[in-house]
């Protein structure tokens, strides 16, 4: 029996030896979808999507299987935070004075002299096996881990803590060393070390020491290093890990949901399930944002703005710039290298780059801020010399470039159009950044057109990231963009001396432009020395001999804030902060859930869900340090709505090959097209199966044609 097609001519006959044929070669064919990747999406169907949180833009390794606790930042972000947490968390959008607030700890540090101070711990606050969080659990983690596990991420509070005394089952001592307090540090530990359970790891420890730090032997430090065997104490444990994915599910024990003072709300978080998801495209995410299928961003989206004005997604600013600021972009230059090593042409090069043109061309007209000249986030506003800053006059001003260039020697004396350094030797510039980090490479290219137009030639290159990182760390570069260590802190100094403390310099460890100032490094060890709480006045005073040495000497070149890229989509879950309702930074990333991220987590509400009040600090109601933009309301877009966002950035490129210049123009085009569907209820990966289902379909169709000439042959 066959079936006769005929179809533009060419004609078929399906027989019974067709379809076996067929059958055979798309099973066959279907055995070569990885099994790996349909277990997870088997797996996932266990978590319904209206109680399923998903976030992205903090994962990067495939599969993510480091959650090291004793070395939070090699591994994923939520190790401190979501499953071990802190004493404190620290949110830098809330007043000064407002911005630590007790966790674990049921109060703010008291302090008993200027190097003893007292920190209580909540009496509700257990371990997930339920035992207490004791003093002894912090003495464990501030005293005994650090002269034990050296590598540790804390582990330089040995240096500085003398002794943890243990006054009671909930209440410690901390003594600081009295010529080393190292406050700095000590202040930002509070709320970046996890308090870790010394009934569940003190053995792990004594065995094996600082090797618990090697994540390639420990990705998780535990019995069995079995993730399933973490005792901590917060409101999510992990319970699978996928190739590009992880699940974590509420503790519905958790000690917090019966705390009903701030910060918390007398309830467990609303969403039942966490979803982290590993992806390296921002358009990918953009597409997952806009469909739904990522609640909480925290990527770099191309079309973000747009997206935000169609409702496709809500940003913290409902205009410009969108995003708050999270920590500042640096152009370092090589100080160790002729021609940086001159002051004066350093200072040359703040004045020739139009840093507001920069903005604009690399971020969509503006969604983030122009720095002040010594790099102060908008956090430290208090701290800021003004009028020094004033004094000096930096701003974007070509001419003043070209006369500082001509006065310190740099003149073009061969009449080639490129100035050359005093002794005569050609001046060539090299601006590094990482291949495909969009942004910074249309900023670099702008950098620079800008000093290109005063006379020095410079290049913007791209090698990939290993080749960046490498440069940088063997001082083999001339000028880079870099901001790795510049994050928000309770004080400057935290960025003072990653960006000019460290010596030896760095890739890993700071001070990326090799500046050898010994009065500079003297002065940001004074600051660490200094009590935030007890000795504002001395602070304030360092830091303005700070701030003139910068401003003297320019040695590296804050540039902009780079912005915390929270976008998030409203189709599952509400409650998000934005400039209305300021209460915490919406952030994911590593060591910075402690922001405010912890907080959104307790905020969230279902998509439909009846609003209510979360308790309230005794102190006024937070404002943001940030410039706020207008406040303008979006309406949402309607149901079974597509939408296309299409975000074009032009860029003139003028490149020098040989004797010939090259002029074109780069434009950077982002789209993103996406439909906007009202569901009630689905699955977490349920796209993916209709993907698969299409897939079998295709195959069968090829499987069939295959063995049509299977059979004509």
């Amino acid at each position: 029996m066959g079936i006769k097609i005929d179809r533009a001519g060419v004609n078929m006959s399906i027989t019974k030896k067709t379809i076996k044929s067929a059958i055979v070669v798309t099973l066959a064919m279907l055995l070569l979808i990885p099994i790996a990747h349909l277990v997870p999406m088997v797996q996932a169907q266990a978590y319904p999507r209206e109680q399923t949180l998903i976030i992205g833009g903090a994962y990067w390794s495939m599969p993510p299987t480091v959650w090291n606790a004793l070395i939070p930042g090699a591994g994923n972000s939520g190790i401190v935070g979501l499953i071990y947490e802190p004493l404190y968390i620290w949110v830098p959008i809330k007043p000064e004075g407002q911005r630590f607030i007790p966790w674990l700890a049921a109060d703010l540090p008291k302090w008993i002299d200027l190097y003893t101070v007292e920190i209580k711990i909540r009496p509700e606050a257990t371990w997930w096996d339920g035992q207490p969080i004791t003093a002894e659990d912090v003495k464990f983690t501030f005293e005994y881990v650090p002269k034990v596990v050296t590598t540790a991420a804390w582990g330089g509070m040995a240096n500085y803590i003398t002794s943890v005394e243990v006054v009671d089952d909930k209440t410690v001592r901390i003594h600081l060393n009295k010529t080393n307090p190292s406050y700095g540090d000590f202040f930002y530990q509070l709320y970046e070390a996890p308090i870790l359970p010394e009934h569940a790891l003190k053995s792990l420890v004594d065995t094996y020491k600082k090797n618990l730090t090697d994540t390639s032997a420990w990705p998780v430090v535990a019995p069995n290093k079995d993730f399933k065997n973490i005792v901590a104490s917060g409101m999510y444990r992990l319970i699978e890990i996928g190739q590009d994915y992880f699940i974590m599910e509420r503790v519905d024990n958790w000690w917090g949901k019966n705390v009903k003072t701030y910060p918390f709300t007398g309830s467990l978080p609303a969403p039942k399930y966490i979803k982290g998801v590993v992806v390296y495209s921002n358009q990918v995410a953009a597409n997952m944002l806009g469909a739904g299928e990522l609640d909480w961003s925290c990527f770099y989206i191309p079309g973000g703005p747009d997206m935000v004005k169609r409702g496709l997604a809500k940003a913290f600013y409902s205009n410009y710039p969108y995003y708050l600021s999270a920590n500042v972009a640096f152009l370092f230059v090589n100080t160790q290298k002729k021609p940086f090593n001159d002051p004066n042409f350093r200072k040359a090069l703040y004045f020739a780059i139009n840093i507001d043109k920069l903005i604009s061309n690399a971020y969509e007209g503006g969604v983030v801020i122009k720095s002040n000249p010594v790099g102060f986030l908008p956090y430290w506003q208090d701290y800021l010399a003004t009028d020094l800053i004033e004094q000096y006059g930096y701003k974007y001003d070509p001419n003043t470039a070209k006369a500082l260039l001509d006065q310190a020697g740099y003149k073009d004396v061969n009449g080639d159009g490129w100035r050359e350094a005093p002794d005569g030797s050609p001046i060539r510039i090299s601006i590094i950044v990482p291949y495909g980090w969009t942004d910074w490479m249309f900023a670099a290219m702008s950098i620079q057109d800008d000093l290109r137009a005063v006379g020095i030639y410079a290049e913007a290159q791209f090698p990939d990231y290993g080749a960046y990182t490498q440069q940088i760390d063997r001082g083999e570069y001339d000028a880079a963009i870099n901001n790795f260590g510049s994050f928000a802190a309770p004080s400057p100094y935290t960025l003072l001396y990653w960006a000019y403390g460290r010596w030896p310099p760095g890739m890993w460890v700071g001070n990326l432009g090799r500046y050898d100032n010994p009065q500079l490094r003297n002065l940001i060890n004074q600051l660490g020395n200094l009590n935030p709480d007890l000795q504002k006045d001395q602070i304030k005073q360092v830091l303005r001999d700070i701030q003139k040495i910068l401003l003297d000497e320019m040695p590296a070149l804050p540039l902009w804030y780079n912005g915390y890229w929270f976008l998030a989509s409203e189709k599952y879950w509400t409650g998000w902060p934005d400039e209305k309702n300021p209460y915490g930074v919406p952030t994911i990333w590593n060591g910075q859930w402690q922001h405010g991220g912890l907080l959104v987590l307790l905020n969230l509400r279902p998509a439909g869900a009846a609003v209510t009040t979360s308790p309230s600090p005794k102190s006024p109601s937070p404002t943001t340090t940030t410039p706020t933009s207008p406040q303008t309301t979006t309406s949402p877009t309607t149901p079974t709505q597509v939408v296309t966002v299409t975000v074009t950035v032009p860029t003139t490129v003028v490149s020098t090959v040989g004797a010939a210049t090259v002029t074109a123009t780069v434009t950077s085009v982002a789209t993103v097209t996406t439909t906007s569907v009202s569901v009630s209820t689905s699955t977490v990966e349920v796209t993916n199966w209709t993907i698969t289902a299409a897939l079998a379909i295709a195959l069968l169709i090829i499987g069939f044609a295959i063995g049509w000439l299977i059979k004509r042959k």
